[in-house]
């Protein structure tokens, strides 16, 4: 027997769970032409091979889908403590956008006020534009009547030095001092008016002033509330970064655990859609992980055909054991003239009788037993070479030793059974008969039926040698007749 381990055994056992498993087929061959009780035999340790591998097998894949199971257990559990964490993640997240929500609620309440504070600016800065173009006519009317003034009171100031030194000169002329006096009047009323006329330049720059300080006021208190709003801005946009900076980096975690626990739920629902949708090759597989292959070259039909090598080399040799029992192969029927003569009286009777005997048996196989044998009439013409080898064999030994011979034709016989190898291997025999097994009769016998009816081998060898054989008994029969005939000639004296 021949057994076949692919070179990817190790690899396919290791499949486990794959919808390309398939049974890893352990091939084995016999021959059952030669033995088919060692075929059968063959089979059954196969058998019990393909057991232990399917029991070794089914424990190995027992225990990596246990250790599988508890890594995919591992893994839920992971992607359990992922899941919190993603919660917690969009908690946090949750809370963001909360506090992002009120702080873009105060950027909107600080940019309302902003806009209103702009808008008051520029109304206010309306009214002072409008201001200061009513001031720049009054200040340069202004700025004139001052020169005016100033040109009046120098002269006023010429007038009353000259008023004095005319008066002090002139004391007497009173028509002088009147005309004097007349032209003061005068002139004391023009510098009235002009003295009234910056006073009223005075009232309307003042006027302007004043409006142009409760114009800025307003503008100030403004610009203060600009400057708030704009620290509020500042305060809450910074806020806002802050917050938008967490937010990032808590979508960026949410998004690492995401993708973590996406992974782990993949590989795990991949394990399980394989693992809950097992295929019928599956299912075999892990059942049955081995199966096995058998090709037997020889066409052996059943245990008789296996069994019909030995039973008819055994036949046939107890046939010419009961031959010689039966007939006197030593006593003449005549005077013999010659050895020659002698072996001619008997040994052509020996071959006619064994051919006989091997036909009678041959043809009860065929019709009785139905025996198809896969070369029919080489078969037959061993048998009659068989039987004509164990004749000359057998008629020699009770023609040299007599009664003893006959005995020792019995050993021989019963050791031949044992050291033929008819029904086991010889290897199941001690080694004295596996020493002897390739040089007994029976064993060369039983060879050639084998190639004959099952195995197809040639016997051309079996033939050589059978031949061989029947020539050296022949031999040996004549020179024993040839040793007996003197004393054959006293006795018939």
């Amino acid at each position: 027997m021949a057994i076949t381990i692919p070179k990817t055994f190790s690899a396919r056992a290791s499949q486990l769970a794959t919808h390309t498993t398939t049974p890893i087929k352990l091939h084995y061959q016999t021959n059952a032409g030669f033995s088919f009780i060692a075929m059968k035999l063959d089979t059954t340790t196969v058998t019990q091979i393909q057991t232990k591998l399917d029991r070794q097998l089914n424990q190995s894949y027992l225990k990596a889908m246990t250790a599988t199971l508890s890594r995919t257990g591992q893994q839920l559990t992971t992607a359990a403590t992922d899941l919190q964490q993603t919660t917690r993640g969009v908690n946090q997240l949750t809370t963001g956008l909360q506090t992002t929500k009120t702080d873009l609620t105060k950027v909107a309440t600080g940019n309302q006020q902003l806009a209103t504070g702009l808008n008051q600016l520029a109304m206010h800065n309306q009214t002072l534009i409008t201001a200061l173009t009513q001031l720049a006519p009054l200040a340069s009317q202004l700025q004139t009547g001052l020169n005016q003034q100033l040109s009046l009171q120098a002269q006023v100031s010429r007038l009353t030095q000259q008023l004095n030194t005319d008066l002090q000169a002139t004391r007497p002329n009173l028509t002088t001092l009147r005309a004097t006096d007349q032209q003061l009047q005068t002139a004391t009323t023009q510098l009235h008016r002009a003295t009234l006329q910056p006073a009223g330049l005075a009232s309307r720059v003042t006027t302007a002033t004043n409006e142009l300080a409760t114009g800025v006021k307003p503008t100030q208190t403004a610009l203060a509330t600009l400057a708030t709003g704009a620290t509020t801005l500042q305060t809450t946009t910074n806020q806002l970064a802050t917050g938008g900076q967490a937010l990032t980096t808590g979508a960026q975690k949410v998004a690492t655990v995401d993708a973590r626990l996406a992974d782990h739920l993949r590989t795990g629902g991949h394990q399980l859609t394989r693992a809950s949708r097992p295929t019928a090759s599956q299912l075999a597989t892990l059942i049955q992980p081995i199966q096995l292959t058998h090709t037997d070259p020889t066409r052996v039909q059943n245990n008789g055909t296996g069994m019909s090598p030995y039973l008819m080399a055994v036949a046939l040799f107890v046939g010419c054991i009961t031959f010689n029992i039966i007939y006197d192969m030593s006593l003449p029927h005549r005077q013999p003239h010659s050895a020659w003569d002698w072996w001619r009286l008997k040994m052509p009777f020996l071959f006619e009788f064994t051919w006989l005997a091997a036909t009678v048996m041959y043809v009860g196989l065929l019709l009785i037993d139905h025996l198809n044998p896969l070369h029919p009439l080489v078969t037959y013409a061993m048998c009659v070479l068989t039987i004509w080898t164990f004749g000359s064999m057998v008629t020699w030994f009770n023609q040299a030793f007599g009664k003893t011979g006959a005995w020792l034709m019995l050993l021989f016989m019963i050791i031949q059974l044992g050291g033929a190898a008819g029904t086991y291997p010889i290897q199941l025999s001690n080694q004295w008969f596996q020493a002897i097994h390739p040089y007994l009769p029976m064993s060369i016998a039983i060879d050639a039926f084998r190639s004959t009816v099952s195995i197809g081998n040639s016997i051309i060898p079996e033939i050589i040698i059978f031949g061989l054989i029947i020539l050296a008994f022949n031999l040996l029969t004549l020179l024993t007749f040839y040793r007996r005939l003197p004393q054959l000639r006293l006795t018939q004296k």
